[in-house]
């Protein structure tokens, strides 16, 4: 993906369109609605793609119902966006429960109105330590590469590895701080929660979300952060990148609201901690977890029944838990738990203690090992098998440094064919080979023969584009996906079977209404035998 791409709306005008994802109306531009789902045209292409508006219903689940007593920040992070004077980057820095999340949650679903008038455009991320799924730069990557193809009105890129997924992304805000730019607005990339990016480390090995973000934003976009003082700027984070410079912290005051919230919360886990055998499960199963575990989940876990699961989790301990949606749920409306606040499962892990959380991170082995060797005549890895297992599941074991589990995991075709069905690509599933190759280098005596397997595996799923009938391509592109389909056609190794596929793509394309492109395709094709 290169160059500037302008957006069209859906009435063939040019420049992004006003509206939230899934909502009309308002500062960022996603699309426009059509029923539960956000719909993306591609210039004058006649075929539509879907593609859900998930993370602003996830970003509605962070913001609190009323922001009280904020309105000089809000206005402050107006002006920041539009002011033609200020540098690209800000970072709001403030201790734990200070109000950080809910404060930028507010700013990102409500913005005021001059930023629509000024043609701002808000895509965001907030990292959240609690659920597994949620603070790695993978996430980062997947949740932002989503919005950003949404206001530009394109396709997701083809499944890739690591590194192409980040070059993809950081191609695609360029191009939309271009387009932004090019109609008399800006782009604006809000990131909440650094503090709480797991990939962080130090020394040489760094890989955090900070290290991802441009040091010279293009185009005048600017870049809003959140954290605490602490830990520190990751290593992978050059010198001279603004996030060093003291200059652009902005302290932010403690909220009244938010340390009402804490006492509360904490009293609230104090009497989980001691009450009913089912509350102590949920309490210590999804500290265990990290987050990322449905209401069926739990009640498979626990034998509670799920109206009890959902009764406890929804109203008796509802300052305790908060909930999210599903990465890959089919129909957009699985949700998923997780502590309320970083600070809470600290506390949880603390009281809990390791031996008491060993138990239940044995439960969630136990569970694991029911669906990758089912007793009932199952495959494994089957179609109803829990999120959980197949995202959550290895980053816990990743941070608990349990580099058997992983590897295992890591290796197991029929779970990665399961993510692929999901997920639509190998991107997750390349990730985790290589999070659990890190790790064993790491160790003082690396397991050779594991890393040998998880190698073996990994190009094994980087060849899965060798096998891909040269027809399949057009399909893809009569579906909607042109750069999915080029991407897939140019992943032929052989140069006849490859000029045969973008062959068919040409013709795709040029069917569904876009000449240029497919004139463009046809050109690049050097064997058309």
């Amino acid at each position: 993906m290169a160059g500037t791409v302008t957006p069209r709306s859906p009435d063939g005008s040019a420049g992004p369109l006003s509206g939230h994802a899934g909502e009309e109306g308002g500062g960022t531009s996603f699309g426009y609605v059509a029923g539960n789902v956000t719909v993306n045209r591609y210039g004058a292409s006649a075929v539509p793609r879907p593609v859900r508006s998930a993370y602003r219903r996830q970003v509605e689940r962070i913001a609190p119902p009323e922001l009280l007593g904020r309105d000089a920040e809000l206005a402050e992070l107006a002006g920041f966006c539009l002011d033609e004077h200020r540098g690209p980057y800000v970072w709001w820095r403030a201790g734990p429960w200070a109000g950080k999340s809910a404060l930028l949650s507010t700013f990102v679903l409500n913005p005021p109105g001059r930023l629509a008038a000024g043609g701002v455009r808000l895509v965001s991320f907030f990292v959240t330590a609690r659920l597994a799924s949620q603070d790695t730069r993978e996430a980062f990557t997947t949740a932002l590469t989503e919005q950003l193809c949404a206001l530009l009105r394109l396709d997701l890129p083809a499944g890739g590895d690591e590194a192409a997924g980040e070059a993809a992304l950081l191609d695609l805000l360029a191009s939309a701080a271009e387009a932004c730019q090019s109609a008399g607005g800006r782009l604006v990339l809000i990131v909440d929660g650094l503090d709480e990016d797991r990939g962080v480390t130090t020394g040489p090995g760094a890989h955090s979300i900070a290290g991802l973000l441009p040091g010279r934003p293009p185009a005048g976009m600017r870049v809003i952060v959140a954290g605490r003082p602490n830990p520190p700027v990751p290593d992978d984070v050059p010198d001279w990148h603004p996030l060093r410079d003291p200059g652009i912290i902005r302290l932010l005051g403690d909220s009244p609201r938010a340390r009402d919230l804490q006492r509360l919360g904490q009293s609230e886990l104090k009497r989980l901690l001691t009450g009913s055998p089912v509350e102590q499960d949920l309490l210590g199963l999804l500290t265990a977890a990290r987050g990322g575990l449905s209401g069926p989940d739990l009640r498979e876990l626990t034998g509670a029944e799920l109206v009890t699961v959902e009764e406890i989790l929804h109203t008796v301990a509802g300052r305790t838990f908060t909930r999210r949606l599903a990465a890959w749920a089919p129909d957009g409306r699985q949700q998923v738990y997780l502590l309320g606040h970083e600070e809470l499962h600290n506390a949880a892990v603390r009281y809990l203690g390791q031996d008491r959380l060993a138990r239940y991170r044995d439960r969630l082995h136990t569970w694991a090992d029911s669906y990758r060797t089912p007793n009932d005549g199952l495959p494994p890895w089957p179609a109803h098998t829990p999120e959980y297992l197949l995202t959550g599941y290895p980053r816990m074991l990743a941070t608990t440094g349990d580099t058997d589990r992983l590897a295992a995991l890591a290796i197991d075709p029929a779970r990665h064919d399961r993510m692929l069905d999901l997920s639509g690509g190998d991107t997750a599933a390349l990730t985790e080979i290589k999070t659990c190759q890190d790790l064993l280098l790491g160790c003082p005596q690396p397991d050779l023969y594991a890393l040998a397997r998880l190698s073996h595996h990994r190009g094994q799923l980087e060849s899965r584009n060798s096998r891909i009938p040269t027809g399949l391509p057009a399909v893809w592109a009569t579906l909607g996906q042109p750069n999915r389909a080029e991407a897939l056609a140019r992943a032929l190794t052989d140069p006849d079977r490859r000029a045969q596929a973008l062959s068919g793509v040409a013709g795709a394309v040029a069917t569904a209404g876009d000449p240029e492109r497919a004139e463009q395709i046809a050109r690049t094709i050097t064997s058309p035998d």
